[in-house]
């Protein structure tokens, strides 16, 4: 996926890592360590790694154990064979349906819930179409990968008038007057035709500052960081420029002609 900032992972290595000496078989049911066991390992196969442990529990894959680990804001997995001797960190495909459930795992984990899917009504920014199916847009006026979202978006509208898109205005850091921009499009209640033709105004009235910053906060409070970003109606958000087929599908969308 293509995106405007890079995202942190904890995948700082992939592979197989000992933390025993020898290699014993993985057991056909696994029975779990306790997190306190299995901690140590952590901290010393990834020392600069400030972590908090939050559950272990049996894997998809018979033998193996899901170690639920929080990095700031995000929740992560790593693995563990039922003794704690080892400890892999990396992605675990289903070979028959190609799906990768690592990543499947880690953004239900992190989903917002329905109260926070709440909170996000009252910070759109605008919305773009009248249909049933919803999803939030976390979007950057000066981030060249959002306009292509958007166009995207369009293209699917375009064909079934099924969508409605909530933009959320998520101005990065990095880039120099976003959030200003942002705040005036809404104090001047510019809307869409507005962000999408680069207006700008001197006008940071205390309603759009507001908005702006309660907007920044909850999104970097669930681990969000760049733009583009897709929040789905259930709770799952997913960074980075989709394919058409991608986004039809998470919207359950007819596949369409791409």
């Amino acid at each position: 996926m293509i995106k405007c900032k890079r995202v942190f992972s904890a995948s700082l290595f992939m592979g197989l890592i000992l933390l025993g000496s020898v290699a014993m078989p993985l057991s056909v049911e696994a029975q779990c360590p306790a997190p306190e066991k299995l901690e140590p390992g952590i901290k010393k196969i990834f020392p600069k790694l400030q972590f908090e442990m939050m559950k272990v529990s049996p894997s998809e894959v018979s033998g193996f154990c899901r170690i639920q680990i929080k990095v700031g804001a995000q929740i992560h997995l790593l693995y563990a064979d039922s003794r704690g001797d080892f400890l892999f960190n990396g992605n675990l495909f289903e070979i028959k349906s190609a799906r990768n459930l690592t990543q499947e795992t880690v953004q239900y984990l992190n989903r917002f819930t329905p109260e926070e899917m709440r909170q996000l009504e009252p910070l759109t920014a605008f919305t773009m179409g009248h249909g049933k199916k919803t999803v939030y847009l976390v979007t950057d006026p000066q981030c060249p990968y959002c306009k292509d979202a958007e166009v995207l978006l369009k293209k699917i509208m375009a064909k079934e008038n099924l969508l409605s898109v909530r933009f959320l205005l998520f101005p990065l850091a990095s880039h120099k007057g976003a959030k200003e921009q942002c705040i005036s499009i809404l104090c001047d209640k510019r809307g869409l035709e507005g962000y999408d033709s680069g207006y700008q105004s001197d006008n940071q009235c205390t309603e759009g500052i507001n908005k702006i910053e309660s907007t920044l906060a909850l999104l970097q409070k669930k681990g969000i960081n760049s733009t583009p970003t897709f929040i789905y109606s259930d709770g799952i958000f997913i960074p980075g420029l989709p394919s058409e087929g991608e986004l039809r599908r998470r919207l359950g969308l007819p596949k369409g002609n791409q």
